[in-house]
């Protein structure tokens, strides 16, 4: 994405209505203000299990639920997540396909990255037997996708969701449209904040980083990981730049909780 016009430092870019995101439930033990003004949340009987499988979980509910198919099929068809597959072979495979010179420069034999891939690949599967127990716990072992299919959503989510403040909220995990098409930078142009009044109430925000030019990228930081962490996590190793991505129109999303907001001009483009 690019800035539609130049922008000052600190400028909204962006505004995406919290009741638009997909966000993880507060536990019981946490103080929320109003617990009515949360955003979509997951199946009742995730709810106790960690934030990102949640949102998995979320995801893999909605595929064809009226406005968010047509935002999760502007995902990649499969996950940029290495960590989803252990087997030695499998991930060399990965590995020698990459169009990234940074995971390319990690060495195409796997060495390196097979034992924390392995590592990875273990944790999503105690991940999946937690919430198959979840689920079988609150008799909804029906509403449980397979294993494969929450390997892909869980690998997808891992490496798009936000995790921020939003006051009344608490700290909270959560999946941002658009938001979530923003490369990362480790000086990035942009930066997301939680904003309580807007015009459409609560509300995400991505703002300047520093001044920008029209047509100049806008990028966000995701997190100070490892060359490792962002190879087996998010599919580049940032040494040299993630990889290009086509990403569809604004016109293309439509949730029902942005009926008129897209229609409002942003500093922000395809």
């Amino acid at each position: 994405r690019q800035a539609a016009r130049p922008a000052e430092t600190g400028a909204v870019l962006l505004e995406v209505p919290l009741s638009a995101t997909l966000m993880d439930a507060p536990t019981d033990d946490e103080a929320v203000e109003d617990a009515a003004l949360l955003p979509q949340l997951s199946p009742p009987w995730s709810r106790g299990l960690p934030a990102a499988t949640q949102l998995s979980l979320s995801v893999l509910s909605r595929r064809r639920s009226e406005g968010w198919a047509a935002f999760l099929a502007s995902w990649p068809a499969e996950s940029p997540s290495l960590a989803v597959s252990c087997e030695p072979d499998e991930l060399r495979a990965l590995l020698a396909a990459s169009a990234d010179p940074g995971i390319r420069r990690l060495g195409t034999d796997g060495e390196e990255l097979a034992p924390l891939s392995a590592e990875s690949c273990a944790h999503v599967s105690s991940l999946y037997v937690a919430a198959r127990d979840a689920a079988e716990a609150a008799y909804c072992s029906g509403s449980l996708p397979s294993e494969a299919s929450f390997r892909r959503a869980y690998g997808l989510v891992s490496s798009r969701c936000l995790v921020l403040t939003t006051r009344a909220h608490g700290r909270r995990t959560l999946l941002v449209p658009l938001l979530d098409f923003a490369n990362h930078e480790a000086e990035p142009a942009a930066f997301f904040s939680f904003a309580a009044a807007t015009a459409s109430g609560p509300a995400i925000r991505l703002q300047a980083a520093r001044p920008l030019s029209a047509g100049e990228e806008v990028t966000i930081s995701y997190g100070g990981h490892s060359r490792e962490h962002f190879a087996l996590h998010y599919g580049f190793a940032p040494a040299d730049g993630g990889v290009e991505a086509a990403y569809p129109s604004l016109d293309a999303i439509s949730l029902p909780e942005m009926q008129g907001w897209a229609d409002r001009q942003w500093d922000w483009q395809a």
